[in-house]
């Protein structure tokens, strides 16, 4: 079945990256259809972890005071604990004035943004499946769908497309882009009950054996969590690593959580999800098509957080996408102008971010001599705080050259 009407854009995914950019064009007065192959609401393997990137989107859309109200937990500091056990707890958001994070089911999440997408007047089709994609000359000249409900085929055409459609896109497969082993993460997300001494704090432990992956504790309301640990494909497999082994293991016998978990109760299984890491650049443009989020590889490579990097593409690709359609540029050269204002925003973070992570791979005991210094010396600590990415209003001030200062 062919549809005869031709959208301006067509955005493919209603995560969070689909779902805002469909918001900025309807603002625009742009004709955008949104499309998701599942029905919302529904689950997303994720950490649930939200910072100030989407923050400052939402707050941009004027929905974040909607967001507020989700079921969730604000987050104002981090815990993080080194492979020898040392353990800080950092303030990192000003309690009174800042903006903090939030822990807030993914489920919970994309429902609401696509729901917001929805009261924008942004039409939407649940269900829709792409199972082929029609080019021509480089340009794609369809969308060959499937409609889940009925079964039936469904043919749909625009003038421009962003594929939102996450780290198993099928845009990302058409046109070759894989990402090598040392640029993939593999995580695992479980939902525990009745665990103790949470407060607004996310939890990061760099445990032995899995370091520069590690363990995180991330609060939910009423004693629940999101637990789950996550490593580079590479060393997971050079090292032989049971990610499932490695999570019970943890909260079972290591002597920072294993009181914490005593009572506690898997809620649900534990599930795995791949993370395409942003250290590894994909073609996310051509010649009338942008990749975002997961699609187009925009993961942070030491934190492993994507839903900021996808706030900020969206953003970005629909401001492109409005510019292209308005003065009749919709071609690759044109298109261009969308990675190159990414990477200039978000390109010096992953880079450092990048070479972190390397480090803590070939130097992992160096991660014990910076937590115990930064547990004995609170001058220390500020400096080094100064380097997280949660930290609001100062980002990593050092880059590389401050970040070996911290060691040597």
């Amino acid at each position: 079945m062919a549809g005869d009407k031709v959208w301006d854009v067509i955005v493919v995914g209603g995560g969070p990256a689909g779902s805002i950019a469909a918001m900025y064009l309807k603002r625009a007065g742009r004709d955008v259809l949104l499309i998701d192959k599942a029905a919302f609401p529904r689950d997303k393997v994720c950490g649930d972890a939200q910072g100030r990137k989407l923050a400052t989107v939402m707050k941009d859309l004027g929905i974040y005071e909607h967001y507020r109200k989700l079921p969730g937990r604000p987050i104002y500091g981090l815990r993080l604990s080194a492979p020898n056990g040392v353990q800080i707890d950092m303030d990192l958001v000003d309690r009174q004035h800042g903006t903090p994070g939030y822990i807030v089911r993914r489920k919970d999440l994309d429902h609401f943004l696509f729901s917001s997408a929805k009261a924008m007047q942004v039409p939407t089709r649940e269900k829709v499946q792409v199972e082929d994609i029609a080019f021509e000359g480089g340009r794609v000249t369809a969308l060959h769908c499937k409609d889940l409900a009925s079964g039936k085929p469904l043919q749909l055409q625009a003038k421009l497309f962003i594929a939102a459609d996450g780290a198993d896109s099928l845009f990302a497969k058409k046109l070759g882009q894989k990402n090598p082993p040392d640029h993939f993460i593999v995580a695992l997300r479980a939902y525990y009950k009745d665990v103790e001494g949470m407060g607004d704090l996310i939890e990061i432990h760099l445990l032995k054996g899995i370091v520069p992956g590690y363990f995180w504790i991330f609060p939910l309301p009423d004693k629940e969590a999101n637990v789950g640990l996550g490593m580079v494909v590479k060393q997971k497999t050079e090292r032989g690593v049971d990610l499932v082994a490695e999570l019970k293991k943890a909260v079972a016998e290591n002597p920072l959580f294993k009181e914490r978990f005593a009572k506690a109760q898997l809620d649900g299984g534990i599930k795995a999800w791949n993370l395409p890491v942003a250290s590894y650049r994909r073609v996310i443009h051509g010649e009338n098509f942008l990749l975002v989020g997961d699609a187009a590889s925009l993961i942070d490579p030491l934190s492993g957080e994507g839903v900021g990097t996808a706030s900020i593409s969206a953003k970005l690709a629909a401001q492109v996408a409005v510019q292209a359609l308005d003065s009749g540029q919709v071609n690759k050269p044109f298109l261009g102008q969308y990675e190159k204002a990414l990477w200039d925003e978000i390109g010096r973070e992953i880079k450092v971010d990048y070479r972190i992570q390397k480090l803590g791979n070939r130097f992992p005991f160096l991660l014990d001599k910076l937590m115990s210094k930064a547990a004995k010396d609170p001058a220390f600590r500020k400096k080094f705080e100064s380097l997280l990415p949660y930290t609001e209003g100062k980002g990593k001030i050092g880059t590389w050259r401050f970040v070996a200062s911290l060691f040597f």
